[in-house]
């Protein structure tokens, strides 16, 4: 990536296109990932890579559009951060809206060959007193 802004172009598109090489490759070697699911913690790109093969590879026929919205970027010489409300829909093999979901995110970026990448990710919704997720916000 050649700016910050592009990490929100790419993924979008990524995922859209189940192209998990593309999405890999948006992370540096030593990401650390704080994530709503499964594993909910996760260090280096092996581990992330496997997380994002076993997603994309699960869709079967449907296809994820994401959407960024408040998008806010903060950049240095070498370092970086974005922030951003991430909307996730599951559309079916007709083009159908079956299932969506919103959250947080704030993803930290190393710079390095003057190339961006992800060294930090952490996804997040915010919680009710019931500690049920609140996601429309």
């Amino acid at each position: 990536m050649k700016n910050i802004q592009d990490y929100f172009t790419i993924y979008k598109q990524s995922v859209w296109e189940k192209n998990t090489q593309s999405l890999i490759e948006l992370y540096h070697d030593n990401v650390v990932i704080f994530d709503m699911w499964e594993h909910g913690y996760q260090t280096g790109i092996t581990a992330w890579s496997a997380a994002i093969k076993d997603w994309l590879g699960s869709l079967g026929e449907e296809r994820v559009n994401v959407i960024f919205e408040m998008i806010e970027i903060h950049e240095g010489d070498n370092a970086g951060f974005g922030s951003a409300v991430i909307t996730f829909q599951a559309i079916s093999a007709t083009n159908t809206i079956i299932r969506s979901m919103r959250n947080r995110i704030t993803v930290g970026f190393a710079k390095e060959n003057e190339q961006w990448k992800v060294i930090h990710q952490h996804t997040s919704a915010p919680i009710n007193s019931s500690l049920e997720a609140i996601l429309n916000f």
